[in-house]
């Protein structure tokens, strides 16, 4: 996956997961496990997903033959903002915290549900859905 589809792909995972009243059923919806498999030791458990906004109002910069900062602020149509997300896994030796990218490429990541039955569905449900009635 390329930087730019990267980065649509994450956008568009804040939106959802912001505005989601089921914040498991969007994790599920999103493929994102909830158990990962480590080779040499204990599984990652996912316990948050953090969104950190950071909004940039101001620039500074050493100034010329000075110990002071050269302060700039940012007019309105400068500003910027951006939203980190990435997924903090644990276990009982470590934390990692891994981006979108990271958890999607996992090698031996334990879906959210392992059997569609886990999510309500039936074989007769199934069986429907692709004949379309």
């Amino acid at each position: 996956m390329d930087h730019e589809h990267l980065h649509a792909a994450e956008a568009a995972f804040i939106e959802g997961f912001r505005a989601a009243s089921d914040k498991q059923a969007f994790l599920t919806l999103a493929r994102i496990p909830l158990e990962l498999a480590v080779p040499d030791g204990p599984g990652l458990k996912l316990v948050q997903v953090l969104l950190e906004d950071t909004v940039e109002v101001g620039r500074a910069s050493r100034g010329f033959a000075s110990r002071e900062l050269v302060y700039q602020p940012l007019p309105a149509g400068l500003v910027t903002s951006q939203t980190r997300l990435c997924f903090r896994y644990i276990s009982a030796e470590a934390v990692r915290e891994l981006t979108l990218a990271e958890v999607t490429a996992w090698p031996e990541a334990v879906p959210a549900h392992e059997h569609p039955d886990d999510l309500g569905y039936s074989r007769e449900m199934t069986a429907i859905g692709r004949r379309g009635t």
